[in-house]
């Protein structure tokens, strides 16, 4: 007999599953409040990955049995369980199949009455004692894609499959609102590809291939792997150190400058023959904070200031040299998110996993002023920022729990020390869910917001209600970004999303130029320098990369050590191009930092194409 759960167990389960399934935001607010972190070393050796997922499926396995048996003590084969309702409408029995000591008269009288309705046929048929319904409906969320026009469809591993066992589902880390998931319910027409619910066909969109944009397909593209020639994995040159890489930027002046944060910060200088023989990586080490965990890393537009940020929430300013120059303590919290102004190169945001969206200046290290949401969560706290951007120079908007959009004035002058409340609160977002992601476009005199209700909504700074809302994701948007090309009126917007999905946007126009599926929920985005190329990287650590113009797949690196493993450590954490264009970094957690020489790529196929 099994000792029930004790609530200190309950919440160590909790907070486990949150941290496996990369809720960072939510790990960080549930331990706050019940210290379960503090469990670790009483549990830790003996509560596997996926516990919680796995106990629920254990309990959902004995009501469907329990569900099976009827009144008069017959089993029942044909019923499909569902602890959310019966699936696809089918309506639940509502009288038990006779028995065998039920006089003949009366079960025909049964099945006269209850056959008014037809019953398919494969409801009564079984193989090995299992509902051939249940085996097709495995069968089809295992089914390949149709292969068109020679487009490759990637070969199925079993981490990317709705069927796979709890712990690699629930074992998927992230970064950024990274959430794994799968389709609950999905329509009778609508497609399924490895778990993720394609939206339906529609009068403007066809289907598309995996990896391709709508209409169009990826006849040919690179395909990579760790293996691969062309592939760097980057090291720490002190072997001692470790090499998992969490973030990765390069330099906006340096092609050859690459932050990496590791166990710390680590500035290499790549040089010019880094896939030679010849190679001369240096490598440079920032130190952060002893026994803290890097959270995010930042460079100014110039590329003269290198930003760290650690998870006590303690924020260092480096020059492009390597050299400290200040250290900003006033965070109590896990640091989310770093962005310095785009032309006041001295100025920085910083927004923490608690309430505060500071602003600095680094020039100096002096707090300039402390901004709140004024939006309250249920028990009347703040509620917690998520991220937030530049408007211009006394003006910035951030984004957070409970729908909120709030625009903050820095030219206000202070009561209350640096603390600064908000002169606006922005509505239209779903109040019940998180606002995750914000990016402000001088070019257009907007900002455009994202998060759980898988709405991108377009805002004027001064309307309080968006001017456009970009629809078409079928669940939350997991991070946006702006083309950076030459002529930034005519910049483009890239949004991921959990349902598998990239959309390259004209917000201009307000239209969907390229719809570009993965088979993964999507996490991170990364256009280049000119904005002629994107990638994106997914939760099955594949990388792929496409024509922004015409939404053709180029190339796609998967990251993935093994054909059939994916640690439940390994979540993809950052993609950042060099200013050229010429070389991709890709950091997936519990890896070395890779390096991939996508100039060279390209030109050799186009060398042999020629041929």
């Amino acid at each position: 007999m099994s000792a029930p759960l004790t609530s200190e167990q309950v919440n160590y389960l909790v907070w486990r599953y949150l941290q496996e399934s990369g809720f960072e935001k939510s790990t960080f607010s549930f331990q706050d409040d019940c210290r379960a972190q503090h469990l670790e070393g009483k549990f830790k050796n003996w509560v596997k990955p996926g516990a919680l997922i796995n106990i629920i499926q254990k309990g959902l396995q004995y009501l469907a049995l329990e569900a099976s048996i009827y009144e008069n003590g017959t089993v029942g084969t044909t019923k499909v369980f569902s602890y959310f309702g019966p699936p696809n409408g089918q309506e639940e029995p509502t009288a038990a199949p006779p028995s065998a000591d039920v006089p003949m008269e009366d079960a025909a009288n049964d099945i006269e009455m209850t056959n008014s309705l037809p019953i398919p046929a494969q409801l009564h048929e079984e193989s090995n004692g299992v509902s051939i319904e249940v085996e097709a409906q495995k069968a089809e969320l295992l089914r390949e894609p149709p292969q068109t026009n020679g487009t490759v469809t990637p070969i199925k591993r079993s981490h990317d499959l709705a069927t796979t066992t709890a712990p690699e589902v629930n074992g998927i880390h992230s970064q950024r609102t990274k959430r794994a998931k799968t389709a609950a319910a999905v329509g009778e027409d609508a497609m399924i590809i490895d778990g993720i619910s394609l939206p339906d066909t529609t009068s403007e969109e066809v289907r598309a291939t995996i990896g391709s944009s709508i209409g169009v397909q990826a006849d040919e593209y690179i395909q990579l792997d760790r293996e691969s020639i062309g592939v760097y994995h980057l090291s720490p040159l002190d072997t001692s150190l470790d090499s998992a890489a969490r973030n990765c930027k390069f330099s906006p002046s340096n092609k050859n400058s690459l932050a990496v944060s590791l166990d710390t910060c680590h500035l290499f200088n790549l040089g010019d023959e880094l896939f030679t023989p010849s190679q001369n990586v240096q490598d440079l080490v920032l130190f952060q904070q002893f026994g803290e965990e890097m959270s995010t890393i930042a460079w100014s537009d110039n590329g003269e200031h290198l930003a760290t940020a650690s998870w006590d929430g303690l924020i260092k300013i480096w020059d492009d040299k390597g050299r400290l120059r200040q250290s900003l303590k006033m965070h109590r919290a896990p640091i989310l998110s770093l962005k310095f102004h785009p032309a006041k190169y001295n100025l920085l945001l910083s927004v923490d996993g608690h309430s505060k969206v500071n602003v600095w200046d680094v020039a100096t290290g002096k707090l300039k002023k402390q901004c709140e949401l004024s939006v309250e969560n249920s028990v009347n706290e703040k509620t917690t920022p998520y991220d937030a951007d530049w408007v211009n120079d006394n003006t910035i908007v951030a984004v957070g729990g409970n729908g909120a959009v709030e625009k903050f004035d820095l030219s206000m002058p202070l009561e209350n020390g640096p603390h600064l409340d908000s002169i606006v609160r922005y509505e239209g977002h779903d109040a019940h869910k998180n606002v995750s992601s914000v990016i402000w476009s001088s070019g257009h005199d907007m900002f455009a917001t994202g998060g759980e209700d898988g709405k991108i909504m377009l805002w004027k700074p001064s309307q309080f209600k968006p001017v456009g809302i970009l629809e078409g994701h079928q669940d939350e948007i997991s991070f946006l970004q702006l083309s950076h090309g030459s002529d930034s009126s005519e910049s483009l917007l890239a949004s991921s999303s959990a349902d598998g999905s990239v959309r390259i946007w004209d917000i201009e126009n307000r239209i969907c130029l390229h719809v570009l599926y993965m088979q993964s929920p999507v996490d991170v985005l990364s256009f280049t320098a000119d904005g002629k190329y994107l990638a994106a990287g997914a939760q099955n650590l594949i990388v792929m990369v496409w024509l922004t113009e015409t939404g053709r797949l180029v190339g796609m690196y998967d990251a993935k050590p093994g054909e059939d493993v994916l640690s439940v450590q390994s979540t993809m954490e950052d993609l950042s191009w060099d200013k050229e264009g010429s070389r991709l970094a890709v950091a997936v957690r519990d890896q070395k930092c890779a390096i991939i020489d996508w100039k060279t790529l390209l030109n050799d196929a186009a060398t042999k194409r020629l041929r």
